[in-house]
């Protein structure tokens, strides 16, 4: 379904001639046509499951993996223009761990770090036994809003007025999410409907997905939400063992696509193909992190070999982990958090420094702490 028109949105006039308008009517979709999801369904499955037996293997698979969280807020975040990198996000988390003020954030990076704030706090409380819910969902908003230009927009809260998604420069409408009344009965149905369905797990996600991006419950934010709630549904109907799943980097490189296959829900109810692409990229992201936990549990290794030969200490371990953990740090946080003496430890950065292993950001002057990067590590989740 399409518009025939312009719109006026605050005074300026897009047009819409071309908009896709929400599938009133038309979620959930009757039934999905297994012959056109079968192989990218088989596929995902398979892969899916290699990757979290992969996590399972790895005694230490959460301290490897946390900064990929903080990747993925940059990627996801990065989809919207909002544009950070992965060091100014870290350097932000580690002055906020610190309780250090010095400096302010960036707009961009304050609102990537809240992503990254926002996807911790959801796995959290999935974690205790809550599941998909609108309170959950809300809750991420609020936090993902809560700062900086997004606390404008109404965090927590859904819309209240109609809002529209297409190109801001070029005055087009490209799609007109469900008004504003209908909302409320449109997220309790899908939340039910992921609840609920008894159809494959992974079609319940691609589906929940899809609807999620075709309400757009709220004034913004709404891709980012919808992005970060995949790992959870997955992890919460038990097709991973740890959240550690993200798919931002597949749906940036492959953004028109994404974007057209969700358009054509709407303007075609063409579910079958919107699934077929979602598998695909449960497939190709599961492959390609496959391949980076991979090539973080090699670096960990070689890196408890260097750190060891280095500090020649029984508590080399201890900083290896906490550096993996938080690659970007204050040295008093390391201090007073890595697991072993702070007499220890207050000597070991000079002396990875000296050794090349560690960059010197911010030099330590007097009793203030110096700000200290791990470069091979975000080097290697910056290549990912």
């Amino acid at each position: 379904m399409t518009t025939g028109q312009t719109i006026s949105i605050n005074n300026t006039t897009y047009d819409s001639s071309n908009a896709a308008v929400y599938h009133y009517g038309g979620f959930p979709p009757a039934a999905i046509e297994l012959s056109k999801v079968l192989d990218p369904l088989t596929r995902a499955l398979q892969n899916l499951t290699r990757y979290d037996e992969k996590l399972l293997h790895m005694p230490n698979s959460e301290l490897l993996l946390a900064p990929l969280r903080q990747r993925d807020a940059v990627v996801s975040s990065r989809m919207e223009g909002t544009i950070s990198t992965l060091e100014e996000v870290l350097r932000l988390e580690a002055s906020t761990s610190a309780n250090r003020t010095e400096g302010l954030a960036r707009n961009d990076t304050l609102e990537v770090a809240l992503y990254a704030r926002a996807l911790k706090q959801a796995e959290e409380q999935v974690s205790q036994g809550y599941g998909l819910s609108e309170l959950l969902i809300k809750n991420a908003h609020q936090t993902l809003l809560s700062y900086g230009r997004g606390a404008e927009k109404s965090p927590g809260q859904y819309k209240s007025q109609q809002n529209y998604i297409g190109d801001r420069r070029q005055k087009r409408v490209d799609f007109i999410p469900i008004s504003p009344d209908r909302l409320q009965q449109g997220m309790q149905d899908t939340i039910q409907f992921f609840n609920e369905d008894p159809r494959h797990p992974l079609l319940k996600t691609a589906i929940a997905h899809a609807e999620f991006e075709a309400l757009h419950p709220f004034e913004d934010g709404n891709g980012r939400v919808g992005r970060m709630l995949i790992p959870l549904m997955l992890w919460q109907q038990g097709f991973l063992s740890t959240p550690h799943f993200f798919v931002s980097d597949y749906f940036e490189a492959n953004k028109d696509e994404y974007i057209g296959r969700l358009r054509m829900v709407s303007l075609e109810a063409d579910w079958d193909s919107w699934c077929s692409f979602f598998l695909n990229a449960l497939d190709a992201q599961a492959i390609a992190n496959i391949d980076l936990v991979t090539r973080i549990q090699a670096h960990y290794e070689l890196m408890k070999e260097q750190f060891r030969d280095v500090l020649r200490s029984q508590y080399f371990a201890a900083a290896t982990d906490y550096m993996f953990t938080n690659p970007v740090f204050w040295n008093n946080h390391f201090v007073e958090h890595a697991l072993a003496p702070p007499s220890t430890l207050r000597n070991f950065t000079p002396r990875l420094v000296n050794a090349g292993l560690l960059r010197t950001i911010v030099p330590p002057s007097g009793r203030a702490p110096g700000l200290y990067a791990f470069p091979s590590l975000l080097e290697l989740i910056d290549a990912a």
